[in-house]
């Protein structure tokens, strides 16, 4: 193979010169007809309502003028669920489900086929496993709306599938705005005792102070020749010093967590002067929080050590995780007048997350219970960030036939690091079922791993669109032309190593805790080693495309038409044309070379351009009524790393994952239907019809693991899916009732939907298809047809039924507010299942919170909330089996505002 070597100097700029090669390879009218209606007389009208239709009426209002099917959730109805970021509060949306507390599947398609956009700009991830950004990272106190499109408009991103959500914060206040909130929780699994560590003098900051960081004497010998298992000229001393260069003060111990404690701070005015008015608006937030909670594990299902089925590794024990989050926002605005607007929103967002698993484990290889059982430790330390500036413009021209002219322009990072990551293996020697000593597992095979990760993601963003109004007599049209542009560099790294057990000399490994057995005074004993040099203490694990860069760069351009004829037929459309270019490049581990030479990156590198047409169709019965259709063609194209064939762990099944070089785009044709009725009282139903086709579907498939080693899924194109269903959703009071029943109301959504995936293994036709040679060349077989159980299945992730449910109550005297709030979906598969085996599948999770809030006087806010009152555990099965579970608890929580 050939390699490209350039000079570190230049590493990085020629990194991204190299990547820059190959991918070279409706809301104005309205605006408007506001301006010239200023001179006119306008009538005060003062608007009485309930607390939860005043707040939503703003956002209802805003979907049923979208000429697009759209759902949009609003911050005073986010506050009435509770949910503490956008994640946990966008599963209240009609056919949205949360998959691992940060990812939102719509209408049942996996986080690939969602986009993700803040104040209608793309950000990065810090996410190392997937491009989208993990929407539990934006705290619901900086969202203003949250708006979820879910058919497909020309002036988005034509990476879309189940649709775009679109995380819109908090803008400029029209007042003086000064509030303080001060809160605590606590959820009843924190009543088991947590087990925990050291750690650094910052964590409380959600920021290691450098005690988990990669010595400098590590970075140096992996940079070697020798490398980090040196040669043989490396002596013992030199050996001893980089081993006294780890941190080991991560013996675990058992510890009693805190209740939870946060705060916030938000201040903002807007200040009228002769040129202009200017505002801004500063918040600040702070949570740090403690969960113990018990979990299991299964891995490498099969026969081994049963008559039937079951998995070869069992995990069971404690978990016990810190999380730290902080937030910060500053946004600027400037108006010259009501046609000239500009505003400047900065966003730093911060999240630590530090778990410790102290778990019994059981390996049908290695376990004799009563003699010989294990038990194993790991520690994952983890700080994800975004820091967001943003510029945007709005300008209307009333003197040129009402000509408006809008642009933006953004620049985004993101960055996680996760130095420090340790798994450690114990082994409890028993005498006829009673404990004799603990040691590390006395098996030559087995290391104490360590692991450092870090992420990068730069993302520079700009667009403009400018438009014209026409006005006639019982029609109105808006013609709208706009661009898109986007590059996006991510620079990543994964360094992994292991101590030998073998290493050490048998008398050093006894002991139950690690601080112990790496003291100081042992490993500066020669006789802590088992080799006179120390040689064979280190295992270097890292491999080649562990560490990689990648990029990618979008230009997009679109015409829209929007067309009103006699304010009863409104027709929209018009087409995207999209230039995209992607490619990965990975590095040979620890050196500075490219781990495939430019024709090998030439091959794998995307670069497709195309055009996206789009069009909405709505017929307006009356004020009330109306009916939509919007059809679309679209696409779906494959995140960085999985063109790569280097593997990777899913954070949520703990699975090897990897690539497929020649993994190719989905294509999408989408078509929506939706009946929505808007009630003067604030009542409305809207009912809605989704088909979905789609070619090449991005999937995953198990690849059977062996001797026991982790599972490994492959992402493959499978042929051809399809997914279909029907929302509805709904909100009304109870005054039909009785007229003293109005303030209470009842709202809530349920879908239900089905879909197919057909991965096309088919031998006897004697053509692989492309799922067929991508399968081949994972497993280096020549045939595959006995390899995936399902050649027909449901597609990854998607449940086929989804319900929220909401009953609420607000005093008329304005005092008490409260809601009683329900989520649940149906199955969904996790893992497709292989050689025979079922499909592991997510279990259904009934989630009921309450949410209740006191309002003292007009300026203060106490709040009460219990979340999870059914105290469910989250699990996913197979074969009958438990693959995982893990217990939630119920957590309490009480919070204080005051608004000055």
């Amino acid at each position: 193979m050939n390699c490209i070597k350039p000079s570190s100097l230049v590493l990085s700029k020629l990194n991204y010169a190299v990547i820059a090669g190959l991918l070279g390879l409706s809301t104005h009218t309205a605006v408007a007809a506001q301006a010239q209606a200023q001179e006119q007389e306008i009538e005060e009208v003062v608007a009485v309502g309930q607390r939860l239709k005043g707040s939503a009426g703003a956002v209802l209002q805003e979907r049923q003028n979208q000429a697009f099917v759209a759902d949009i959730m609003g911050a005073d109805q986010i506050s009435k669920t509770g949910d503490g970021d956008a994640a946990s509060a966008l599963r209240r949306v009609t056919g949205l489900t949360l998959v691992d507390g940060k990812f939102i599947y719509v209408r049942g398609l996996g986080e690939r086929y969602s986009s993700t956009q803040l104040n209608n700009m793309y950000v990065p991830s810090p996410d190392p496993t997937r491009s989208v950004v993990p929407l539990d990272l934006f705290p619901s106190d900086i969202i203003e709306s949250l708006s979820v499109q879910k058919s497909f408009s020309p002036d988005m991103p034509a990476h879309f599938g189940g649709g775009n959500v679109n995380i819109r914060t908090k803008s400029i206040p029209s007042d003086f705005l000064f509030n303080i909130q001060v809160g605590t929780s606590y959820n009843t699994s924190n009543s088991d005792t947590g087990y925990f560590y050291q750690g650094g003098d910052t964590d409380w900051m959600g920021r290691d102070d450098g005690t988990r960081s990669l010595a400098p004497s590590f970075v140096e010998v992996f940079n070697s020749d020798a490398g980090l298992e040196g040669d043989i000229n490396t002596t013992l001393d030199e050996r001893i010093s980089l081993i006294q260069d780890l941190d080991w003060d991560v013996g675990i111990s058992e510890k009693d967590v805190s209740p939870a404690m946060s705060f916030s701070v938000s201040l903002g005015d807007r200040f009228d002067t002769e040129v202009g008015t200017f505002g801004v608006l500063a918040a600040v937030s702070y949570d740090n929080e403690w969960e113990v909670v018990q979990e299991q594990n299964g891995a490498s299902l099969g026969s081994l050590g049963c008559e039937d089925k079951c998995y070869a590794q069992y995990y069971s024990g404690t978990s016990t995780e810190q999380n730290v989050r902080w937030s910060g926002t500053l946004n600027l605005g400037y108006e010259f007048n009501s046609n000239h607007k500009f505003e400047l929103t900065n966003i730093a967002l911060h999240d630590m997350s530090d778990r410790v698993r102290n778990r019994s484990y059981y390996d049908a290889n290695e376990t004799e219970e009563g003699d010989t059982e294990l038990r194993r430790v790991d520690i994952t330390y983890e700080e994800r960030e975004m820091f967001s500036t943003q510029l945007k413009g709005t300008h209307n021209f009333p003197e040129y036939k009402n000509v408006f002219f809008d642009w933006y322009a953004g620049l985004s990072r993101a960055n996680r690091d996760a130095p420090g990551g340790i798994d450690i293996v114990y082994q409890t020697n028993l005498d006829d079922g009673v404990f004799e000593s603990e040691q590390l597992q006395d098996v030559a095979a087995t290391n104490i791993s360590r692991e450092y990760q870090s992420l990068h993601d730069d993302v520079e963003t700009f667009g403009w669109n400018m438009g014209i109004p026409f006005y006639g007599d019982g029609y109105e049209l808006e013609l709208k032309i706009g661009g898109d542009f986007s590059e996006k560099k991510r620079d990543a790294s994964n360094i992994s190593f292991g101590i030998t057990h073998r290493g050490i000399s048998d008398d050093y490994t006894f002991g139950s805790n690690i601080s112990d057995i790496f003291a100081d005074e042992n490993t500066a004993n020669a006789d802590f080693y088992s080799s006179a040099t120390g040689s064979g203490i280190f295992d270097d694990g890292t491999t080649d495309g562990d560490a990689y860069v990648a990029a990618h760069q979008l230009n997009a351009y679109y015409f829209m038409a929007d067309y009103f004829l006699a304010d009863t037929w409104r027709i929209t459309g018009g087409v995207r044309w999209e230039d995209f270019s992607q490619v990965s490049i990975g590095y040979q581990a620890h050196t500075q070379l490219f781990d495939s030479s430019l024709e090998e990156i030439q091959a794998v590198a995307i670069k497709e351009d195309n055009f996206y047409p789009s069009l909405a169709l709505t017929y307006i019965m009356n004020e009330e009524m109306q009916f939509r259709l919007n059809l679309s063609e679209t696409t779906i194209r494959p995140d960085m790393r999985d063109v790569s064939s280097s593997f990777f762990v899913d954070p949520l099944t703990e699975f090897l994952v990897r690539g497929s070089p020649t993994l190719e785009s989905s294509n999408l044709t989408n078509a929506d239907f939706r009946f929505e009725w808007y009630m003067p009282s604030g009542d409305n139903l809207s009912v809605a019809l989704f088909y979905k086709d789609i070619e090449n579907p991005i999937e995953m498939v198990e690849l059977a693991g062996v001797g026991g080693a982790s599972p490994q899924l492959l992402t493959a194109n499978a042929s051809s899916g399809k997914l279909a269903g029907i929302e509805v959703d709904f909100l009304t009071d109870f005054s039909f009732i009785n007229a003293d029943w109005s303030a209470l109301f009842l709202s809530g959504n349920v879908t239900l939907s089905d879909s197919s995936v057909d991965l096309g293994i088919d031998d006897s036709d004697g053509v692989d298809s492309l799922f067929e040679s991508q399968l081949k060349d994972a497993l280096d077989a020549d045939t595959v047809s006995n390899i995936v159980t399902n050649n027909e299945r449901r597609l990854v992730g998607h449940s086929q039924w989804v319900a929220n449910l909401q009953v609420g109550y607000d005093s008329p005297d304005g005092f008490h507010s409260s809601s009683l709030v329900y989520n649940v979906f149906g199955p969904r598969i996790i893992v497709p299942g292989t050689r025979g085996n079922e499909d592991a599948q997510e279990q259904s999770f009934h989630s009921l919170d309450l949410v209740y809030s006191y309002f003292p006087n007009f300026n203060s806010k106490v709040n009460f909330k219990v979340k999870n009152i059914l105290g469910q555990e989250k699990e996913i099965e197979q074969e009958g089996l438990t693959l995982w579970k893990q217990e939630t608890g119920t957590e309490l929580s009480l919070s204080f505002s005051y608004e000055f």
